[in-house]
């Protein structure tokens, strides 16, 4: 490898190690699991459940899991009276994971923790933040690793 190509596999990790530090912020996770009382597991399992009602099978694919290790986090969060299984609306077979009235209220707070920027991000100007907003939605685009509704910049 050049020595070109050996600076630019270093700024490639360099990028990643960074993106993933601020993204896994072991703090802010910290304090969700310690102002709602469950394990960030369990929290991010909720916050999709509130997000919408949907079948075991789609919760596991959102998540990344199998949908057998997916049954013990779910009955957890049911026992909780977080969630409740619901029948599906046009399909006998399938049940649907519904978060009740206090499992949104705690995916509520989790997602206003969550959704508070770090203070760095709030210190770019309009043109650094335009700038990044570019180059994360490149990045998720050639990736596939953003929903069609999550690429790009927000609605002015």
């Amino acid at each position: 490898m050049t020595q070109q190509g050996t600076k630019r596999a270093g700024a490639i990790q360099d990028a990643m190690r960074l993106m993933a530090a601020l993204v896994l912020d072991n703090e802010r996770r910290r304090e969700v699991s310690d102002r709602t009382g469950l394990s960030f597991g369990k929290m991010r399992a909720l916050r999709r459940i509130a997000a919408r009602p949907m079948p075991m099978r789609d919760l596991a694919a959102l998540l990344g899991v199998d949908p057998p290790n997916l049954t013990p986090v779910v009955d957890g969060l049911e026992r909780s009276g977080l969630v409740e299984r619901q029948p599906h609306p046009t399909d006998r077979r399938v049940k649907l994971v519904a978060a009740t009235p206090r499992g949104a209220e705690l995916a509520r707070q989790a997602d206003e923790i969550l959704d508070r920027p770090p203070p760095g991000l709030v210190a770019l100007s309009s043109q650094e933040l335009a700038t990044l907003v570019t180059l994360l939605t490149k990045v998720g685009q050639s990736e596939g690793a953003l929903p069609a509704d999550r690429i790009g910049p927000s609605p002015p």
